[in-house]
């Protein structure tokens, strides 16, 4: 399989995932400004506690096989019977960890929700993320992404949005939004399990040969990236838990709103991601660092063009966006342009810990611990002084922190450089475009959801229309025009 076809591969994951993101985008918006309006920001304050404990405690069960197992797989390419037994010995450890944590969840519950009872639908949140994770692993090692976009953007928001609405309006509104969190990874596991079922074979798996006492080693092997993958899980949801302990629900509300809608650009790079993981790992075993350093140049090129697209006009309208969602969240209006930075540092290079992983899995590892050793006192201090603002302002801190040290280790231990001279044109062409957008919002009305928003549009449009003209590179015009032709 030459380099083409990996580019082709990874760009064909990507235009398949866009547009289930384009309905998951709907679906999460739509949800949000709901449980805005509807539940208010101190249920979604709730919320955001609640799932930042789930799926911190699934990553713990996970065990980094969502990585880990595409590096496993991969020793296995020619053996068939060894990639099935793989994958069964992956489910079944990952799962029995998952439900441990979900019982011990249910043991502690009490002391972390003192005026809320545990609704039992939550014990099989746990399952069925890792079960996602896991079998959506082995089905992109086949190169296969439908799968994945079926149940995790499409199946997983929609059922959170209309059991939502349901549970409100049958006035289940204490737990509610909390019940339709937990139906909704049910519903993506029940995705992915079609897809295990299409691309693996569910008899296949069952009936093949478990090593039961050797079931231990899989996970002692994932476990340095299962360490990794848990520090930066905890990374990306800590910050609501610690500021929970500073201010009210209401204001972690605030915050989890301002979060939710960031993931809006963030999620840019989970498009690439899919079917660049498999091509990485080929390429690792294949000792092939200089194709490695060419793709993820570019991708991370193009996720940060991508990304800052949508990033800049959401900063020059932060205030407009939030208070769709409720009055009361305009507020955070501060906290979104300063997570949205964050997220910018994040999404544009999230992609080259990948290779490290692969190649030095012990180097992330560090990293991540070290980000954790900076986001947690500076949150709490920070959160302490500015409340959600100095919360969003540590984690900024820690992105930004993180972000750097891995560039560093690429191109030590890897001889890897991503940001080059490339990435000056996108970001000059994005400064540009919100100069002007600003401009133009002191001079027109723009408070109204129908003007602001084809605003947005028409200036996202603009600066891609720049970029198409003034800021691809050789390689990318080589690439566009051997995608063509081929």
């Amino acid at each position: 399989m030459n380099a083409l076809e990996d580019i082709r591969d990874i760009l064909r994951g990507a235009l398949a995932a866009l547009g289930g993101f384009g309905g998951r985008m709907i679906a999460r918006l739509v949800l949000i400004l709901t449980a805005g309006q509807l539940f208010g920001a101190e249920a979604f304050g709730v919320l955001g506690q609640i799932a930042a404990i789930t799926e911190i405690t699934a990553a713990v069960a996970t065990l980094g096989l969502r990585r880990s197992l595409l590096d496993f797989l991969s020793a296995h390419h020619s053996d068939e019977d060894a990639i099935v037994r793989t994958i069964k010995e992956a489910l079944i450890s990952a799962l029995m960890l998952a439900v441990l944590l979900s019982v011990l969840l249910g043991i502690a519950w009490p002391f972390l929700f003192t005026d809320l009872p545990m609704p039992l639908i939550l014990y099989f949140s746990i399952p069925a993320i890792v079960f996602s994770e896991v079998a959506g692993t082995a089905i992109r090692f086949k190169r296969i992404i439908r799968w994945e976009v079926i149940a995790r953007y499409i199946m997983e928001p929609w059922f959170f949005l209309i059991a939502a609405l349901l549970f409100y309006y049958s006035g289940v509104v204490a737990t509610g939004i909390i019940i339709a969190y937990s139906i909704s990874h049910l519903a993506a596991a029940v995705g992915i399990a079609k897809g295990l079922s299409d691309t693996i074979g569910i008899k296949k798996i069952l009936t093949t040969e478990t090593k039961w006492r050797s079931l231990h080693k899989l996970p002692l092997k994932s476990l340095p990236v299962g360490v990794t993958d848990l520090g930066v899980m905890m990374f990306r949801r800590i910050d609501i838990l610690v500021l929970s302990v500073a201010v009210s629900h209401e204001v972690a509300g605030l915050y989890y709103m301002a979060q939710q809608l960031v993931t809006v650009p963030h999620k840019i790079h989970q498009l690439f991601e899919p079917m660049m993981a498999p091509v990485i790992a080929k390429l690792h075993h294949e000792a092939e660092t200089g194709a490695i350093a060419l793709k993820m140049e570019g991708l991370c090129r193009w996720v940060f063009t991508l990304q800052i697209a949508v990033t800049v006009p959401f900063m020059v309208f932060a205030a407009q966006l939030l208070g769709l969602f409720g009055d009361q969240f305009s507020a955070g209006a501060w906290v979104f342009i300063i997570l949205l930075i964050a997220e910018l540092f994040d999404g544009s290079f999230a992609l080259i810990e990948t290779p490290l992983v692969f190649a030095k899995p012990k180097i992330p590892l560090k990293l991540i611990l070290m980000a954790l050793a900076i986001e947690i006192p500076a949150i709490a201090g920070l959160s302490h002084i500015w409340g959600m603002v100095g919360a969003a302002a540590g984690f900024l801190l820690a992105m930004a922190s993180l972000t750097t040290a891995r560039l560093l280790m690429l191109n030590k231990h890897l001889d890897i450089k991503i940001i080059s001279r490339a990435f000056i044109k996108p970001a000059a062409l994005a400064i540009f475009v919100g100069i002007i957008l600003q401009f133009a919002t002191t001079q027109l009305p723009m408070t109204a959801g129908y003007v602001f928003g084809p605003a947005i549009f028409l200036a996202i449009v603009i600066f891609l229309g720049l970029i198409r003209f003034l800021a691809l590179t050789p390689g990318d015009k080589q690439i566009i025009q051997q995608l063509r032709s081929g």
